[in-house]
């Protein structure tokens, strides 16, 4: 018998797996988070039944995709079969609960798989559950936005809170880019998709055990993504602390950050140094890319930060004028017990 669930209950199911059954394509376009991917048709296939229900009719549409979906079946009753023996719900679905989530569920009902669902409106269920989330939910969270120069540290603080509990928000993780022009130097693997990415800030947010929540400062978009418009608006309306160190200190992360991607992201780094001709002069970017390739990183760093970065995110830090922290560190370490201070004293009171 057919088990169908929505997706309020599906997400708060426990040892639960998602299997997205639509074509690699839709796939890559947005998924549920975690969910795998067993296409019924590859995008090759769904073009030619989708061709065959316009121009002929759905009947003949159906047989074709009876047919190429045939040669497939055995795999599929395998895989899922291993997969109910490691979760205790397998949910499936299709873009809105349509013919291929039902017919695959029907399958293994009749083959003795156990714990299948079939989700209710799909894929469509879900992006609505998350839309509606971003879009009326947001002001119940208080964000604490960290400012401050490039090279302070703000990721590292992030992990560090991370590291003890503390609700972060890494927007530049997720999205796979630092924002910057070397955004995509730090990072490997593909981007997520702007819908994977909203589901991303979804599922932190839904998942804080409290409803405040550290965030880096950051512009809309990041990379390839953009921050949701109330998620950014929230951003803003929040708290807002000021981070500051050393250029030494400074100099000395950036390095850290960068040193296991230089050598190896060389062509990168001159690409994107050559972005910055107009604005650097050729003179500056000739003599920078002379200095990577005699390996002087300490030189590019701080002649970067100096002309480049400092210039640029003055102007973002001047926009907040009345912070509700300054935080000055020689150590970063020492930044932790003054931002749960922060918290003890201004937002659980």
């Amino acid at each position: 018998m057919l088990k169908v669930i929505d997706i309020e209950k599906a997400l708060t199911l426990k040892n639960t797996l998602f299997i997205d059954v639509r074509s690699p394509l839709e796939f890559g376009e947005g998924t549920i988070l975690g969910a795998k991917n067993i296409p019924i048709l590859d995008d090759e296939e769904r073009a030619i039944v989708g061709t065959i229900y316009r121009k002929e009719n759905p009947q003949e549409a159906t047989v074709k995709g009876l047919d190429l979906v045939s040669t497939k079946l055995p795999n599929l009753y395998k895989t899922m079969k291993e997969y109910s023996m490691k979760y205790d719900h397998i949910v499936i679905f299709c873009w809105r609960g349509g013919m291929r989530s039902k017919s695959v569920c029907n399958l293994l009902s009749m083959l003795n798989v156990k714990n299948i669902y079939q989700l209710k409106d799909g894929y469509k269920s879900y992006r609505k559950y998350v839309m509606d989330f971003l879009e009326n939910k947001m002001n119940q969270y208080k964000f604490i936005m960290m400012h401050g120069l490039t090279g302070v540290g703000k990721t590292h603080i992030l992990d560090k809170l991370e590291a003890i509990g503390e609700p972060v928000l890494n927007l530049e993780r997720i999205a796979k880019n630092s924002g910057s022009v070397f955004g995509n130097i730090v990072f490997s693997g593909r981007p997520p998709s702007q819908k994977d990415f909203e589901s991303l800030i979804f599922h932190m947010l839904q998942n804080a055990k409290e409803k405040y929540v550290f965030v880096e400062c950051e512009s809309k978009r990041i990379g390839s993504v953009r921050v949701p418009e109330t998620v950014y608006d929230q951003m803003i309306e929040g708290h807002h602390i000021l981070i500051k160190t050393t250029l030494k200190n400074r100099i000395e992360i950036i390095l850290k950050d960068y040193a296991h991607h230089l050598e190896v992201n060389h062509l990168k780094i001159v690409e994107s140094l050559n972005h910055l001709r107009k604005r650097l002069g050729n003179e500056a970017i000739d003599q920078l890319i002379h200095k990577i390739e005699g390996k002087d990183y300490i030189y590019v760093v701080e002649y970067l930060m100096k002309y480049y970065y400092d210039p640029l995110y003055d102007y973002s830090i001047k926009k907040y004028e009345n912070y509700d922290l300054v935080v000055d560190y020689e150590k970063i370490e020492n930044t932790i017990p003054i931002l749960n201070n922060f918290i003890n004293n201004i937002l659980h009171n």
